[in-house]
């Protein structure tokens, strides 16, 4: 047998004291029970933003999130200033809805489509009948109408409410656009209503929209036209740069658009902002001509443009701005064709001869040029809005949302904490106010297009000789110049048309119900 090998390992084999016993682990603080006002549910962007309004607001808020280890830090980082017991974190939905107040109250801010499904759920699974669900994503409204049956169902209660203001809006003060049931709105609304942003009057950015998905539609026709306008500020630009002007001497014709009042807007001010901000990493020159020029987008537009064109509604500068959109991601597509046939599309001259042939090479663009492109851009901006509302009024017919009565208020709210937030909301509002039945908001700016229209088409026939590309300034002039004619030749030429081919008929002025059709002559060779 080999040698008996040693157990001590060359430490003392002195025999080890007695061990004492160990101290009992102290139990998890349990968190309190039923406490929290309003509960969140996601804190990627804007959840921990809107957390943070609504306990500066006094409320005891809750929060959930599929990382558990962000929910931990964000409570963590926030009980000191708030106290432990004002923000208040669970790991699992069922201990989330232990931390709610009955009947409960939840706001979900979490990605639109799936995920939001995923969370409803989950919520269904732990909630009890009364309890209330709030979807703040980017849902279509057929979408939001489809989950208020489904929870309602369960015996819970359902809103789907659009936030507009990004993350800055969610921090200190968004607007917000509730649809649904009324009850579900009056159990919610204290705490929305202390969140929201408030007016120059002191009223809360918030109204009921109506009745099953209609907050989401508003918030789906918000979103396209803001599509509409930030596409018209960058057009306006554009136009700039390409008459010469400097960076500076954008913002500072800008800045001179805004102090004169009908333009200040929220989105002025932020492409103010960046239309002379300088380049990253040290590099020279305007972070400007630095960005990629492809704009992202989330869908709402595309929905927006496809129910109004559904129900029959023109909206061409919504259209126009997702289209811009489109065009812009197929960045590759446009630098083949550029390297195919580019040349073949270069202007005969450059795109600031105008300036060049009646100034000089590099001559700033005179006071006219620039004036007609302030009544451009202005009007523009008002025919687009015109389509929003236009589509907004139509949809809800088509699908009852009960919308168009609450028009005029939801305008109000716009007006601070929104991205469409602007002085032009005022004299908007007045106009449905005034007369809720107005036919269409152009009809509220003949004054104006009295005095811009002339300089409108100025612009237009400049840039088109200029090979200027403004895709969105363009169909927001023919809107305006469609939708005031009585009588459009090239529609009467393609309703002949559509009779000489496949006899589909055509109406006379004189009796616009009677379908007639007349003799052709055989086309096809």
């Amino acid at each position: 047998m080999g040698a008996k090998q040693s157990t001590n390992c060359g430490c003392s084999s002195a025999p080890s004291p007695p061990m004492s016993p160990p101290e009992p682990t102290p139990p998890p603080a349990k968190q309190p029970e039923g406490t929290a006002d309003v509960g969140i549910v996601g804190l990627g962007v804007m959840g921990p933003n809107l957390a943070l309004n609504l306990l500066d607001r006094g409320f005891t808020v809750a929060v959930w999130n599929l990382e558990t280890e962000v929910m931990e830090r964000f409570v963590a980082e926030n009980a000191a200033k708030y106290g432990a017991h004002k923000i208040l974190g669970a790991p699992t939905y069922e201990g989330f809805a232990a931390l709610l107040k009955r009947p409960r109250k939840t706001l979900i801010l979490v990605v639109a489509g799936k995920p939001t499904d995923m969370v409803i759920d989950n919520l269904m699974r732990v909630f009890e009948a009364g309890d209330v669900i709030v979807d703040t994503g980017n849902a279509h409204f057929k979408e939001q109408t489809q989950r208020a049956e489904l929870v309602e169902a369960r015996g819970m209660r359902f809103l789907g409410m659009g936030i507009s203001g990004g993350a800055e809006g969610a921090r200190k003060g968004p607007a917000f656009f509730p649809g649904g049931t009324r009850s579900v709105w009056e159990d919610i609304a204290p705490i929305v209503e202390a969140a929201a942003a408030k007016a120059s009057d002191g009223r809360p950015c918030v109204t009921m929209c109506g009745v099953k998905g209609a907050g989401s539609c508003v918030k789906m026709f918000h979103n396209a036209g803001e599509y509409a306008v930030l596409a018209l500020w960058g057009e306006a630009v554009a136009v700039m740069r390409s008459w010469g002007l400097s960076g500076a001497s954008a913002r500072e014709v800008l800045s001179k658009w805004k102090a004169r009042g009908a333009l200040d807007s929220y989105m002025l001010d932020i492409t103010i902002e960046v239309v002379a901000k300088e380049a990253l990493d040290g590099e020279p020159g305007l972070l400007l001509d630095k960005v990629a020029d492809m704009i992202g987008s989330k869908g709402t537009g595309l929905w927006s443009v496809q129910e109004a064109m559904g129900v029959g509604e023109p909206v061409p500068s919504l259209s126009a701005a997702v289209t811009a959109r489109q065009m812009s991601m197929v960045r590759d597509k446009r630098l083949a064709i550029h390297a195919s046939i580019g040349s073949h599309c270069t202007p005969r001259v450059a795109v600031g001869n105008p300036l060049k042939r009646l100034q000089g090479e590099g001559a700033a663009p005179p006071g006219e040029y620039l004036e007609d492109l302030y009544w451009a851009t202005y009007l523009a901006i008002v025919a687009s809005y015109a389509q929003m509302f236009a589509a907004i009024r139509a949809v809800d017919s088509a699908f009852n949302l009960e919308i168009s009565p609450n028009l005029p208020r939801i305008i109000s709210t716009f007006r601070a904490g929104c991205i469409l937030q602007g002085a032009l909301l005022e004299p908007m509002t007045q106009a449905f106010a005034a007369d809720p039945n107005l036919p269409n908001l152009i009809c509220a700016f003949g004054p104006q297009l009295s005095e811009g229209l002339p300089a409108y088409r100025r612009t237009m026939a400049r840039l088109a000789e200029a090979g200027q590309p403004a895709g969105v300034m363009s169909a927001s002039l023919t809107y305006v110049e469609t939708m005031t004619r009585t009588q459009l030749v090239d529609a009467q030429v393609v309703a002949l048309q559509r009779d000489v081919f496949g006899r589909h008929g055509f109406y006379l002025l004189k009796d616009e119900k009677t379908l007639r059709n007349t003799d052709w002559p055989e086309m096809i060779p």
